[in-house]
């Protein structure tokens, strides 16, 4: 499922004393397969355009196509569109409301029309598929649970529903490092079984660097690069005025650089960097 962004501008308050302009042109192509990260700091408009993909904020200016739904449009399927993208919001197992773990993994396909059955299959699927036993956490409140249960749980109530795409608001906040290595791989997870694309705002230039294929950047609600991981952090004053920082092994590499030791290749990872030390540094 494609989902084309053309000219999309939004305004908060607009012609008020609290106008905010949130997104200003913004024109871009996420295609089927993609995990692109969208990063930007605070206020740049991150959330405000990931909003937009599922019609939380509808389209006032400009047109925005999902598959061949058009969020432009006077009408659009609500149902249709929330059943094929699904958001994960920013710390989501504050969401968890039921009495029990089926219970609120269930209310999606519930919701969008499905038989108590089928529900409950496709639930049982979404939380085995998270790394849960489904037996052991079914019939348990969600509160009981862990941190990072709890957000595997969020997950599964999602795509329980088998959206084709999964947006994901900072998927890792609040996490230790541990924790994050699980949500992200099980993202991957999904997207190998489940959706075919993510999309991915992020903060931690680490996680969008080695888990994404494509990178958009916003500043002050602009589109300032649409490019790859490696194209965009192999300058590390490219983000310069954005207030966000490099990943790791790309500052390290810039510094290397400066004294003379030069890849011939910018490693983005921690396994792509000892990759590159141990296969010898062109020099």
């Amino acid at each position: 499922m494609q989902i084309k962004v053309e000219d999309l501008k939004y305004t908060y308050s607009p012609k008020s004393p609290f106008e905010k302009v949130a997104l200003e042109g913004i024109t871009f192509t996420v295609n089927e397969g993609d995990t692109i990260g969208i990063i930007g700091s605070t206020g740049s408009g991150k959330s405000t355009l990931s909003q937009h993909f599922n019609a939380l904020i509808r389209v006032s200016h400009g047109k925005l196509y999902v598959g061949d739904m058009e969020l432009h449009a006077k009408k659009v399927d609500l149902g249709k569109l929330r059943q094929s993208v699904g958001m994960l919001f920013q710390y989501p197992e504050y969401q968890l409301f039921a009495d029990t773990v089926l219970q609120d993994v269930c209310f999606g396909p519930l919701n969008f029309g499905m038989s108590k059955e089928e529900a409950e299959s496709r639930a049982k699927e979404a939380i085995e598929l998270v790394g849960l036993n489904f037996d052991e956490v079914k019939d348990k409140s969600p509160f009981e649970l862990s941190g990072g249960q709890k957000r595997r749980v969020a997950i599964a109530g999602i795509i329980a529903s088998m959206p084709q795409v999964l947006v994901l608001d900072e998927p890792t906040a609040g996490l230790d490092p541990r924790g994050k290595r699980d949500i992200l791989e099980l993202v991957t997870k999904l997207k190998k079984s489940y959706c075919k694309t993510v999309i991915m705002i992020s903060h931690n230039m680490d996680e969008i660097a080695e888990y994404c294929n494509r990178v958009i950047v916003l500043n002050n609600g602009k589109l300032l690069y649409d490019t790859t991981p490696r194209e965009l952090f192999k300058d590390v004053k490219a983000l310069e005025g954005t207030g966000l920082t490099p990943p790791h092994t790309a500052k390290i590499a810039s510094l290397l650089a400066n004294n003379g030791i030069i890849f011939s290749d910018l490693p983005l990872t921690v396994d792509e960097f000892v990759k590159a030390i141990k296969g010898g540094i062109a020099l």
